[in-house]
């Protein structure tokens, strides 16, 4: 089992509770929303610790800072939000993973199948063998052709270090390349269709689909006349490339936390993953 901190703990307010009555009134009503998210999730953790002892269950509890591993595990869960269940899912080679939303009225959780009331019935049918399982797919990613030791189950975002810095790069997606400069380069699964990609505008595909999807980021056109490669899927056991122009370019791996660094020259190559992520009770 393993949980996420509420923001309300980890910017240490629960030390600081009922001192709040000097703050501004619109300071106060987001610090008490940010409490009541964080109350929501100690009840959900203690909702699923209570599920576990009532089945007799023995499990591990740990904080998801704290993750490395979890070989050797049956089933992990996640209780938290998307970003917890993000951040267990790069340690998950082939173990099941089954989410719980902490706090449904205020958390995104498209792969949270479970809640506080729903997770011992979610328990029973993982023992029963009935629970489904959804294999989605996820990304593997090379530089220079060494493996990063991390699959990416929703997307990727190759930048430059500063947001506010263009980036620049050849793009090769099977036999067509393409010199480019823009904000940089959005590359999903069909599990990632649904987020950043698709805000930027690209499309969603079916959550069973293999295919990985690209989109630029803001291109910079200039007086080129226009980029033919600005969005597209790749079919699985094809790969996309990118070479790097950029001496301070990034590769950012499902969110902010994990990132890489791409130097001038460097090569960036990424294609569908031989092991998908079996996710538990999605629907």
């Amino acid at each position: 089992m393993v949980y996420k901190k509420s923001y309300y703990e980890l910017y240490g307010y629960t030390q600081r509770a009922g001192r709040f009555a000097a703050l501004q009134p619109h300071r106060k009503t987001i610090i008490d929303t940010m409490r009541r998210s964080h109350e929501a999730n100690s009840r959900t953790l203690a909702a699923v610790q209570a599920a576990f002892a009532t089945l007799g269950l023995p499990y591990d509890c740990l904080y998801r800072g704290d993750l490395t591993s979890v070989a050797g595990y049956d089933v992990v869960l996640s209780v938290g939000g998307d970003g917890t269940f993000l951040e267990i899912a790069r340690h998950a080679l082939d173990t099941p993973v089954l989410g719980v939303n902490s706090d449904p009225e205020r958390s995104t959780a498209f792969f949270c199948a479970a809640n506080s009331t729903t997770i011992q019935a979610y328990l029973e049918a993982l023992l029963a063998g009935t629970i489904r399982i959804v294999p989605l797919t996820r990304l593997q990613v090379s530089i220079n052709q060494h493996p990063l030791p991390y699959y990416a189950l929703n997307d990727l975002l190759v930048a430059h270090v500063n947001p506010a810095a263009m980036t620049s790069y050849t793009l090769r997606v099977g036999e067509h390349s393409e010199a480019q400069r823009s904000s940089g380069i959005w590359i999903a699964t069909a599990a990632g269709s649904t987020a950043a990609i698709r805000a930027a505008g690209g499309g969603i595909l079916p959550l069973r689909s293999r295919k990985l999807q690209y989109l630029i980021r803001e291109p910079y056109i200039g007086d080129r006349g226009g980029f033919h490669l600005l969005k597209g899927a790749v079919a699985a056991g094809k790969s996309l490339e990118i070479t790097s122009k950029t001496r301070r370019g990034r590769l950012f791996m499902d969110g902010p936390h994990l990132r890489f660094s791409l130097g001038l020259g460097d090569i960036l190559t990424v294609t569908t993953a031989a092991t998908p992520l079996r996710v538990l009770g999605l629907d």
